[in-house]
């Protein structure tokens, strides 16, 4: 099986608990809706019966408000999380990104992230519970972790395969430094994401020593003139074998 070098949220699971939700309060509200037709039907010429009708009418209002309100917020977190929820492998390391909210600033709307730069160099192990938690898993090393706006936590990877942010400040501070961090639910089983975690950190073990800069195998040494003399017969070539 291929090793994967990015990983999407999962957002699969919004959808079933909208679903479970929507389940839940829908399914009081019908049946509260029946009987009430039911009292509805026997008892036409009562005055009761304008109150159950009032009920009915309140409670489809209120199931099509719900509906719509969940079904937006559920949408918003779908797109929010696919675009900025992500576990990316680098060269050195990797990027463990997470959308942690929005808001508005100057009538602008302002999302903000949580990123982990895990290099490998730090990373003292990789683990997960199969059976109990298996869709967590768990990294411990020296993690730096940012908080701040997203359009802030753009990054590049340099000449050396490090990680370097587009906003020159992250680079060298405005982080927090974790010994340990679970990632809780995210990209579904962990599984695969623990096999790429392995395989890029034993190839980051087996990446050769980079040579140091050495500016002689790009520019050559100049060569010392040959040294000449006025008189052209004695730069000619000699053929003579005469060694007595």
């Amino acid at each position: 099986m291929k090793n994967r070098y990015f990983f999407h949220a999962d957002t699969a699971k919004y959808s079933s608990r909208l679903r479970h939700i929507l389940t839940i309060v829908f399914g009081p509200l019908i049946a509260l809706c029946v009987f009430c037709t039911v009292q509805i039907v026997l008892n036409y010429r009562s005055e009761f019966a304008l109150l159950l009708f009032a009920v009915i009418c309140g409670s489809v209002l209120f199931g099509m408000i719900f509906g719509f309100l969940a079904t937006y917020i559920t949408e918003k977190r779908k797109r929010r999380h696919s675009k900025y929820t992500f576990f990316d492998f680098l060269p050195s390391g990797m990027v463990y990104s997470e959308y942690a909210g929005e808001y508005v600033h100057w009538g602008a709307q302002v999302i903000t992230r949580r990123l982990y730069f895990i290099p490998f160099g730090k990373l003292e192990s990789v683990s997960r519970d199969p059976k109990k938690a298996p869709h967590d898993i768990t990294f411990k090393g020296e993690i730096r972790a940012f908080f701040c706006e997203s359009d802030r936590l753009g990054y590049h990877v340099n000449e050396d395969g490090g990680l370097e942010f587009d906003t020159d400040l992250l680079n060298w501070g405005m982080f927090e430094t974790l010994s340990e961090l679970t990632v809780k639910n995210r990209f579904g089983n962990t599984k695969r994401l623990e096999q790429s975690a392995l395989f890029y950190l034993e190839q980051f073990k087996n990446t050769p020593e980079k040579k140091p800069f050495d500016i002689t195998e790009f520019v050559s040494r100049r060569r010392k003139p040959k040294p000449t003399t006025s008189n052209p017969a004695l730069e000619a070539p000699s053929f003579s074998r005469n060694w007595k």
